[in-house]
């Protein structure tokens, strides 16, 4: 008698709350203080209408990604979404191009931790630092997604609170010493005299790796109970709310130092040179206690993201299915997939110098992989489905369409050298796959719904 071996399968057990605290914490709220040297910079002081800039382009593809999801509730995100629904080649280099901001995000974590600490002790290099981080972050990954749950919900509320605190203290900081009417000022949103808009698409483009976090939602449908109803409320919740609190924060920011982004010696440790101009220096101690938690625990969710996509790639048969198609016995969590992400990671050793660089190559990953989603809801929906009648139009064409458009238009933004090793990390995939399916002879095989429908929960229809 022969036994049929089932495909392996992911735990049904979060809900909408641990959804959005695990966006969020992905995206991690005191990231716009992190941001804040380097944008400035870039922008000329315009990090508000930046923010502002990208936060459209997420609401988009936000949008999108929460009737992709509908479609297919499965692990693989947009790797998924684009096989199924577009090309199954197209769907390979969306998820190997996208790989590049999952691979890299938990590196910038790391960087950014050992950077503030380099700061705080001079004598510890940066390298202690990062290896320290990520061994840890990988020991707690491993050990399965709700105990990293548990950890995310303290550190991100500390981040919320931490956040509106410092945007409270300097708003007040502000009508304090110049008035009330001080708080309202077009010239923190938009500068005649320092507007660029190279520079301004530039700043809009990097930022996108702020908003990963509704990305990071779509990476849990197959742990998610009732995952086509929960998984599009958290990435609309996640990416509408980043949008409008880190636009808030980077305004304040620049009403309360306007000349911030000409000064600032140091663009790395940029909010801790607003915090001493203001004369509120003691706030850098419990920035750096927060702050330092939520890149912990920002890695912790991306690195959970990272090895369910190269899971679901694995279990595909795209990559290596022994080594990312497999599943730890007694966590039942993608060990190698965490051990390997770890690895990558560590080269954030490399990055120490260039902050804005790193950030600029997953931004790349980034808006690629969300332009193809926004024209997998065209294909899907509007283009195969034919649902083109009255609403539909403006739902599976226009809406994805705009996302595809500020996308393109953020992509062309971003640095010469960041499109370079990007488009680079892309010819390596095709030679991969080129010699992996035999001269594109062998198409990659699509996964089968009834393979990943987990055993926790009955299967739900498609609504």
């Amino acid at each position: 008698m022969t036994t049929i071996q089932e495909a392996p399968k992911l735990r049904r057990v979060l809900t909408l709350r641990y959804l959005v605290v695990f966006g969020i914490a992905y995206l991690a709220p005191t990231v716009v203080f992190d941001d804040y040297g380097i944008i400035s910079k870039e922008t000329g002081g315009m990090m508000a209408l930046a923010y502002a800039i990208t936060g459209v382009a997420m609401f988009f593809t936000a949008y999108s990604y929460s009737r992709m999801v509908k479609a297919y509730p499965t692990a693989g995100s947009a790797y998924t979404y684009v096989q199924r629904s577009v090309n199954p080649w197209l769907g390979f280099f969306t998820g190997w191009v996208m790989l590049i901001d999952y691979l890299l995000l938990p590196m910038i974590c790391y960087l950014l931790l050992g950077i503030y600490m380099n700061s705080v002790l001079p004598d510890v290099p940066v390298a202690v630092w990062v290896v320290a981080a990520a061994a840890f972050v990988a020991a707690f990954n491993i050990l399965g997604i709700r105990a990293a749950g548990r950890v995310n919900l303290v550190v991100v509320v500390a981040q919320v609170a931490l956040s509106a605190t410092i945007a409270v203290l300097l708003a007040v900081i502000v009508a304090q010493l110049r008035g009330p009417l001080a708080l309202f000022d077009s010239v923190a949103i938009l500068n005649p005299q320092t507007f660029h808009s190279g520079n301004l698409l530039s700043g809009a483009a990097v930022l996108a790796t702020s908003f990963l976090g509704f990305d990071a939602v779509s990476t849990f449908a197959e742990e998610t109970k009732d995952p086509r109803k929960t998984v599009p409320r958290a990435v609309i919740l996640v990416a509408v709310g980043a949008a409008f609190a880190f636009t808030l924060i980077a305004y304040i920011m620049q009403i309360a130092w306007p000349a911030g982004w000409h000064d600032i010696k140091d663009p790395n440790t940029g909010i801790l040179s607003l915090f001493e101009h203001l004369g509120i220096g003691w706030m850098q101690t419990p920035f750096l206690i927060v702050d330092n938690a939520s890149n912990i625990v920002c890695a912790m969710a991306a690195l959970a993201a990272v090895s369910r996509i190269l899971f679901g790639m694995g279990r595909d048969g795209v990559l290596p299915r022994r080594v990312f198609g497999h599943l730890g016995r007694r966590f039942q969590t993608p060990t190698w997939n965490i051990l390997i992400t770890s690895a990558l990671a560590l080269t954030a050793i490399f990055y120490a110098d260039n902050l804005l660089g790193a950030t600029s190559l997953v931004s790349f990953g980034a808006l690629t992989g969300f332009a193809f989603v926004n024209y997998s809801v065209i294909s899907h929906y509007f283009i195969r489905g034919k649902q083109r009648p009255g609403v539909n139009v403006l739902r599976y064409l226009v809406m994805p369409s705009l996302g595809i458009a500020i996308c393109v238009v953020l992509w062309v933004g971003l640095d010469v050298q960041a499109k370079v090793l990007g488009l680079s990390w892309l010819a390596l995939g095709v030679i991969y796959i080129a010699i992996k399916s035999r001269g594109f002879r062998r198409p990659p095989v699509p996964i089968a719904l009834d393979e990943i429908e987990s055993v926790d929960a009955p299967a739900i229809p498609v609504v």
